[in-house]
């Protein structure tokens, strides 16, 4: 017969029962009421980037399109191209006139020139008369001249003044000619900078680096002046936004550490920090507004305001593992 096995008193054993439930309802009451002086977490987090609505600056009809749905472009990749026949039409038009103008300055100024040589032949007739005026005036005083050679000679000095007077005015109006002309070229390059500037427009190219979303674009469709057609996420931009509590939030400097969970990646912890955090919300649902809005309710729970709280991933993680607007959840610890 074996022998008896030395059992222990019951009273010891619980003894440390009682212990252990009273050490996990400690650490069960911290967590609770105190856990977010230690660790903070949200769920309230999703990937965030810039989306570029892609709007023509110029109406026509969609000639072709270059890209298709989801597709990676660089910027300055050509988008879709609108049909340009039109505008290079214009810019022709432009160009024409800019030539007309230019013509019409020639010409402005060459008249110019014949009234500044008509001042020169007016200056020195009047000279000429005044001579001639100052001789015979000087020998009828002596009555070397007769009375009517002197009126003459005085019809003769008004009459070149009087020349000299419209040559003047003349050259005053062909110089203002000239600078109405040069207003003109001035106004005409102007408009062919314009049209050149149009034509350019109609082929509309990627202004980051992103992906396309979303692609129902087809050749023929009506483009109108700022209505986007196409969207990008830009590829350069991805971040976490995370709404943590108004306390939580207020504590957080930049450049505090956090990991991060990616529900595209489950079972994988990304490192980030802390970029900033929001300086304001909206308190209504208003669109329009420039505040964000951070729904205060869920599933009929009232819940504390918060903040949002915009968090870079440090070191950065592969542009192409990341999906705007998927969920994330954020664990802080403090």
């Amino acid at each position: 017969m074996a022998p008896d096995t030395p059992q222990r008193p019951a009273p010891q054993r619980k003894s440390r029962l009682r212990r252990w439930t009273a050490l996990v309802l400690c650490i069960g009451a911290v967590i609770y009421f105190g856990g977010d002086y230690v660790v903070v977490y949200t769920s309230d987090a999703y990937v965030q980037s810039d989306f570029v609505p892609i709007a023509p600056e110029v109406a026509g009809i969609v000639q072709s399109v270059a890209v298709r749905d989801n597709q990676f472009v660089k910027t300055g990749d050509r988008l879709f191209q609108l049909d340009p026949e039109s505008y290079r039409l214009t810019l022709a038009l432009m160009q024409d006139r800019v030539a007309d103008a230019i013509a019409d300055v020639d010409e402005k100024t060459a008249a110019a020139a014949v009234t500044v040589s008509q001042i020169d032949s007016a200056t020195a007739a009047l000279l000429l008369a005044r001579q001639e005026y100052d001789r015979v005036n000087s020998l009828a005083a002596d009555q070397a001249m007769s009375r009517e050679q002197l009126d003459r000679a005085t019809e003769e000095l008004r009459r070149a003044q009087d020349q000299l007077t419209r040559a003047r005015a003349q050259a005053v109006v062909a110089a203002r000619q000239v600078n109405v002309a040069k207003a003109a070229v001035a106004t005409a390059k102007g408009q062919q900078a314009i049209a050149a500037y149009d034509l350019s427009r109609t082929e509309i190219n990627a202004p980051v680096d992103g992906y396309v979303t979303n692609v129902t674009l087809r050749p023929g469709v009506y483009a109108k002046v700022g209505s986007p057609l196409i969207g990008m996420v830009d590829d350069n931009r991805f971040r976490i936004t995370a709404n943590f509590k108004e306390y939580v939030a207020a504590g957080l400097n930049p450049g505090k550490t956090v990991w991060i969970w990616l529900d595209s990646h489950p079972w994988q912890l990304f490192q980030g920090r802390v970029e900033s955090v929001g300086r304001g919300i909206a308190r209504q649902d208003t669109p329009g507004l420039l505040l964000p809005y951070v729904a205060p309710t869920t599933n009929w729970v009232s819940l504390l305001r918060r903040l949002p709280v915009t968090i870079v991933f440090d070191p950065p993680v592969p542009r192409s593992d990341l999906y705007m607007g998927t969920d994330a959840r954020v664990l802080i610890i403090r």
